[in-house]
């Protein structure tokens, strides 16, 4: 029992498993982003990347032809995606243990995290076209949890003094974003930010934000 749990707590503790958490969050987001544009490519009759939204990709029947390709690439993207951004989240925490302060914000920053990711692989699984209050319900929920786990860690890079706050100014534009983006999909400010453009910039600073993170984790695992 004893030589099992050792084992056990050298694995936890291993800087290897922490960078290949980092590698996630750069892989979530190049899945997305690759498999995405294979999905406009193949979109019958072709997409408007400035009037179509993420969501019309995966649309089981668009303009009358059934899509299940596209259905397939859509879920395939926003499912990776979710299933890269847990180990990522797991390995940013182990960066912010020194004070409570940091453990609550970290802790509470994963968990709202890890809240987001089966909402992002629902909303692709759930078609709008067939499914449409599960899907704009999935959708809200994705948003509005992942930019709050944003702005936790945004907060705690801030009293994290081993980390720039050049990475704290990338979560918070992240975040306003983000949330003009679901202030729209309540209504408010719709024409604005609630278009398929305003979609797309807040999906990709998502993308970036996962990206910049990622990459940041990999130099402090790498010392």
């Amino acid at each position: 029992m004893t030589p099992t749990i050792i084992k056990l707590e050298v694995i936890r503790l291993s800087p290897s498993w922490k960078r290949i958490g980092a590698y996630f969050g750069i892989l979530g987001g190049i899945l997305f982003i690759v498999v995405t544009f294979i999905a406009m490519l193949t979109y019958p009759g072709g997409y408007s990347f400035l009037e179509y939204s993420f969501s019309a990709l995966g649309l089981t029947v668009i303009n009358s032809t059934p899509s299940m390709l596209n259905y397939f690439l859509f879920v395939t993207a926003c499912t990776g995606a979710a299933v890269c951004l847990i180990p990522f989240l797991f390995t940013m925490r182990t960066f912010f243990t020194e004070t409570t302060g940091l453990k609550v914000l970290s802790g509470l920053g994963t968990i709202l995290g890890l809240a987001a990711a089966p909402n992002l692989a629902a909303l692709s699984i759930f078609a709008g076209n067939v499914f449409p209050e599960i899907h704009g319900n999935t959708t809200r929920l994705f948003f509005i949890l992942i930019m709050l786990g944003i702005l936790c860690y945004s907060i705690a890079i801030v009293m994290k003094n081993e980390y720039e706050n050049i990475y704290a100014l990338i979560g918070f534009v992240v975040v306003i974003v983000c949330t003009l983006h679901i202030v729209a999909m309540f209504g408010v400010a719709s024409a604005l930010f609630g278009t398929a453009l305003w979609q797309k910039v807040s999906v990709y600073a998502l993308v970036l934000w996962s990206a910049f993170q990622g990459y940041k984790l990999l130099k402090v695992f790498e010392q």
